[in-house]
């Protein structure tokens, strides 16, 4: 898509909540679809988003926090399995998005990044904003809710953390330390850089994967 035709409708639509390009799906549950992202920092660059417009993944409701782990493990294992590495990381609303306007539906949709690379992209915070540690996704959820605040997330080395965002970031920011620590310093604009051929690459790669899962639960 040309880059104004996106900026376009990235202001108008929520593009989680009916997404165009339906071929970058590659699993769904009941309540979750994991997607192939645009502007794939590296291939296999993934989305678990769910199919409710809920603002962030903390809101998670207790009822599909067991069918939100099911799917973060699967992605997980797949992309361990085919590129050597995963790390998991949210905006949580704080510093998301390319920003066109304030009232950008589309970044206030709960989206996992699930990204198939071994960093610790902790490092790069470290000092600037302090972290709480989750034990489990559950564990999370839960605070998240209890603060109430803008956050990030992390999962690197195994280890989730929370961020809650009490200084100004900037927009894509885990996106930007990703793309800085990987020596792929402007991929993290995802709108300017799409990456088709990644995207392309990575479902030939990764479909077969998703099928069998699928397959195992019919």
């Amino acid at each position: 898509m040309k880059v104004e035709d996106l900026k376009k409708d990235i202001e108008e639509h929520c593009r989680f909540c009916n997404p165009p390009d339906k071929s970058r799906i590659l699993f769904e549950t009941k309540n979750f679809y994991v997607m192939l992202s645009l502007g794939p920092i590296v291939e296999g660059y993934l989305l678990i988003n769910s199919k409710e417009h809920i603002e962030s993944c903390s809101l998670l409701s207790e009822s599909l926090s067991e069918e939100f782990e099911f799917v973060t493990l699967v992605v997980k294992n797949i992309l361990i399995e085919t590129y050597g590495g995963c790390i998991f990381y949210e905006h949580g609303r704080t510093g998301s998005c390319l920003t066109f306007t304030d009232a950008n539906k589309h970044c206030y949709h709960a989206h996992m990044h699930c990204v198939p690379v071994n960093i610790n992209i902790s490092e790069s915070i470290k000092g600037t904003l302090l972290p709480i540690i989750c034990d489990t996704w559950e564990d999370f959820r839960i605070k998240a809710k209890e603060y109430n605040e803008p956050y990030l997330f992390i999962e690197d080395d195994g280890i989730k953390k929370i961020y809650f965002v009490i200084k100004e970031v900037r927009r894509q920011y885990i996106r930007y330390l990703v793309s800085q620590k990987i020596d792929n310093k402007d991929s993290w604009n995802w709108v300017e850089y799409q990456g088709w051929d990644k995207i392309e690459s990575a479902k030939i790669k990764l479909l077969p994967f998703f099928n069998k899962i699928l397959n195992e639960f019919k």
